[in-house]
């Protein structure tokens, strides 16, 4: 990590020198500057997870694009470490690299707009739950997570997979323009026709090539006129081999279709719980047809009927929202898979029961597989986006160890990490390598399980950074290599 310079006091001359507060920022900036001492710092500084985080000594808000682009001209120049907060949701602990540093608040960017040809430009500031309110009112629909409170940028930068990429692809195959500002201040825009070697790379590893400022991103006109199905089923947690196999069964996913596959704990009695969320963007009769796969062995069975901008919040009965609670340790890892190996999945379950019932303050934690449609990712050619896995996510296994209290913490994280490794083998996964969603990433994986491993893939990366980012500023991400030797 660059070290932090102890700024002086600097005072304006007659040949123009530039005042500097005593926080030593350029006095036009020191106002958009606060430090520990005020008030709204914790605020502004809080993210979804205190694991192995980044740390802030200060928070830098511009206003609009050219205080940004000063303000990143001033940090580069003065070696000052920063990352940029729309939800603050990062986990990977990659993040840690940064310590003492700037948080660039974007809050003042939280806009999004549908603009007359039915595109929404959206502002780094925005999370997702922003953007389906405008969206969605705007009787349009696009991929977005299943978090509501996940910023829109940063999710898109790796990828963006949701409920809808089956119909829609990744959140990032529907982007169009970026503007941005390079690690100089540099304020440009790509796409297809403009710098589209860039454009190429900040769909899928855009973490590391600069500072998005807004995206537009094309729409589509609303599914079943924005109606979607939901059955939220529980079981017991004995039936969860019946549930892994009839998941299977339906691989690959219709692409209207979404399941997820949770398995946690009761807060207070310690049982393992199994549950099962079923997402159809169809008629209310159709969804059913799939639900009653589930719902004939279910303990229960809720149903509802809920709009494209109500999923976010609405859906799995709000189970999102406690999820977007932020400042408790969220100890995360990811892996991709072909199908769900009933075997290992069970075996996990047993694990988890025994380790909850060990460790009492892990009973927040759980585990959950991501089943979504592929088929609009899976018809765009390798080389369309900087995004690898096309034709290797049916299913994502999601790990979170959580927890407030540390004495829990290497018990968790070594269950957690067992587990990915597990599932990161051939046999289990279904994957000749390692696949990982890089937005799932926990940090200690190779670089070409989140950026695949063709060497071409390397060389086009590596390239853009030397090109974009050559002092290595945006770098606390899963840092693209300056270097080909450095790929793993």
């Amino acid at each position: 990590m660059r070290a932090v310079p102890v700024l002086s006091v600097v005072v304006a001359t007659a040949s123009g020198a530039v005042l500097k507060t005593r926080t030593g920022w350029p006095s036009d900036l020191a106002g958009l500057v606060v430090d520990r001492s005020d008030p709204t710092f914790s605020t502004l500084s809080a993210r979804w997870s205190s694991y192995d985080a980044p740390t802030f000594s200060q928070v830098f808000a511009p206003a609009n694009e050219d205080e940004l682009a000063a303000g990143l001209n001033y940090m580069t120049c003065n070696g000052l470490p920063f990352l940029a907060k729309s939800g603050g949701h990062g986990y990977s602990v990659d993040l840690q690299v940064v310590q003492n540093g700037v948080l660039i608040s974007m809050e003042n960017f939280n806009y999004t707009v549908v603009n007359s040809d039915l595109t929404a430009t959206v502002g780094a500031g925005a999370t997702f739950n922003d953007v389906v309110q405008v969206v969605g009112a705007a009787k349009r629909e696009m991929t977005v997570g299943s978090c509501p409170c996940v910023g829109a940028t940063g999710a898109y930068l790796g990828g963006g997979v949701g409920r809808l990429q089956g119909m829609h692809g990744l959140a990032s195959d529907g982007v169009r323009k970026i503007r941005m500002a390079l690690w100089n201040g540099t304020i440009i825009e790509t796409s297809d026709s403009v710098n589209s070697d860039l454009f190429w790379g900040m769909r899928g590893a855009g973490q590391n090539f600069g500072f998005v400022i807004e995206t537009t991103f094309e729409t589509y006109p609303q599914t079943n006129d924005g109606n979607n199905y939901e059955s939220q089923l529980v079981f017991n947690i004995s039936q969860l081999g019946t549930v892994v196999d009839t998941v299977n069964s339906l691989l690959p996913l219709d692409p209207k279709l979404a399941l997820v596959t949770i398995v946690g704990a009761d807060s207070t009695t310690l049982e393992t719980l199994l549950l099962l969320n079923l997402v159809y963007a169809g008629p209310e009769n159709e969804g059913r047809e799939y639900s009653k796969l589930f719902s004939n062995y279910s303990l229960s069975n809720t149903e509802t009927i809920l709009t494209y901008a109500e999923l976010p919040t609405k859906s799995a009965g709000g189970f999102n929202n406690v999820k977007c609670i932020k400042g408790h340790r969220q100890d995360q890892y990811g892996i991709s898979m072909k199908t769900i190996d009933k075997g290992a999945f069970m075996q996990m379950a047993n694990e988890y029961t025994e380790l909850i019932q060990a460790n009492p303050l892990l009973n927040a934690s759980a585990f959950l597989v991501e089943t979504f449609g592929v088929q609009a990712i899976d018809a765009l050619g390798d080389e369309y986006s900087a995004f690898p896995h096309r034709g290797r996510i049916n299913n994502f296994l999601e790990i979170n160890v959580s927890f407030d209290d540390d004495s829990v913490a290497a018990a968790g994280d070594a269950w957690g990490k067992k587990w990915r490794d597990n599932f990161a083998t051939p046999e289990i996964s279904g994957y000749d390598s390692m696949v990982v969603y890089q937005n799932y990433g926990h940090g200690d994986e190779a670089l070409s399980a989140l950026y695949g491993a063709d060497d071409w893939r390397h060389e086009r990366l590596t390239a853009l950074k030397q090109s974009y980012d050559p002092r290595g500023v945006f770098s606390a991400y899963h840092a693209v290599p300056q270097s080909l030797e450095d790929w793993s």
